[in-house]
Formats: structure tokens, C-alpha cells, sequence
């Protein structure tokens, strides 16, 4: 494959419009988890860390929409905690201009290697860079900044709990994916029939 057939194939990719299930159910659970971080947050610590802890719960219930195998209560786990490693690690560095634009340089390689290793950890990461540019901003202190960076985690961990207790539709994409393959299956040995030199589609064998 040339390299302007595959730009072109990605780029077609990137635009295409996914036609999935909609999921209500989790959508108002991550919706619930984050109301419940940021009321907590905002009635104990007022709204600087109520913020940071927003920023936590947010991007951990939008890890768990992402196409992964993983468990979804892990990603919320990883996604709270990296970016609170980031806001922290971010704030002490941000006073030395020239050590904080080498840890963001850092952050970025390591983000890209995310995406290369898969979609769901590429979107964590990416946010990671992106969401830790607004965080450093707000603690005041290095005592400060830890706090910040626990509430974050702790936002997570909200996200990653609300999941393990009010489950929905569980290993529903791995089911998913094993009938889209099955019925893929089924279709080419249908055409086999008519066409002994059909063509075979393996991607969703290889999603399965």
C-alpha cells in the first residue's frame, strides 16, 4: 500500500461516522460519579480542588467509553491516577521553565507512544498532556498540589467503584465483537457457495 492510499484511508477512517449501540445507562453513571466527586469536592475543599477533582472523574468515565478489553473499572483506575501523577509532577517541575517544557516534551513522546500501542490508551495520555496544562494552575503549594492530585485519584476511583457496584452489560463488547465475527463467518461461507473465490473480510475476526 502506498503512502497517499494509506493517508487516504486514514483520513476516510477519522471521518467516518460509527454507528453504535447508545449507552444511557453508563453515560448517567459516569454523569452520576461525577456529580458525586464534585459536590463532595466542593463542599470539603471549596472549588480550586473541586475543579481538579472534576477533571479526574471526567476523564476517567470517558476511558471507560473507549473500545478496550481491558476492564472497564482498570481504566478509570489508570486514567484517575496517571493524571494525577501529571498534575503533581507538573506543578513542582512548572516553577523552572526549561525542566517543565522537558517533562512536557516527555509527556508527549510517551503519549505517542500510547497511541501506537492502541486507541484507549492514546486518548488517556493525550488528555493526560492537554488536561495537566489546566490543573498545574491551580494548587498554590507543593502540600497544595498533592492534595490536588489525590482528589484526582480519588475521582477515579469514584468512577472505578459507581462501575464494579452498578455493573451494565458486562463483557458486552467482548459479546459483541464474537457475533460480529461469527456473522461474518456465516456470510462468507454463504458467498463461497456462488463465488469459490469470494473475498474474505477479517476484520471482525480480528476485533473478536
Amino acid at each position: 500500500m502506498s503512502w497517499v492510499r494509506a493517508l487516504k484511508d486514514t483520513a476516510r477512517s477519522g471521518l467516518e461516522i460509527e454507528r453504535q449501540r447508545l449507552e444511557p445507562l453508563i453515560a448517567f453513571r459516569g454523569a452520576a460519579g461525577l456529580a458525586l466527586v464534585i459536590g463532595t469536592s466542593l463542599v470539603l475543599f471549596g472549588p480550586e480542588i473541586a475543579a481538579s477533582s472534576a477533571f479526574g472523574a471526567f476523564q476517567a468515565a470517558i476511558a471507560t467509553f473507549q473500545r478496550s478489553w481491558r476492564p472497564r473499572p482498570v481504566l478509570a483506575l489508570v486514567s484517575g491516577v496517571s493524571l494525577a501523577v501529571s498534575t503533581f509532577v507538573g506543578y513542582v517541575s512548572g516553577a523552572h521553565v526549561v525542566l517543565f517544557l522537558c517533562l512536557l516534551g516527555v509527556w508527549t513522546f510517551l503519549a505517542g507512544l500510547a497511541w501506537a500501542a492502541g486507541p484507549t490508551g492514546g486518548i488517556i495520555a493525550a488528555s493526560n498532556v492537554a488536561i495537566m496544562l489546566v490543573t498545574i494552575t491551580l494548587p498554590t503549594s507543593v502540600a497544595d498540589a498533592a492534595a490536588h492530585a489525590g482528589m484526582i485519584a480519588i475521582g477515579g476511583v469514584v468512577q472505578a467503584a459507581l462501575i464494579v457496584l452498578f455493573p451494565v452489560r458486562r463483557w458486552g463488547a467482548q459479546r459483541d465483537a464474537l457475533a460480529d465475527a461469527l456473522a461474518a463467518e456465516a456470510d462468507y461461507a454463504r458467498r463461497l457457495r456462488h463465488d469459490p473465490v469470494a473475498p474474505f473480510d477479517p476484520l471482525p475476526l480480528m476485533t473478536a
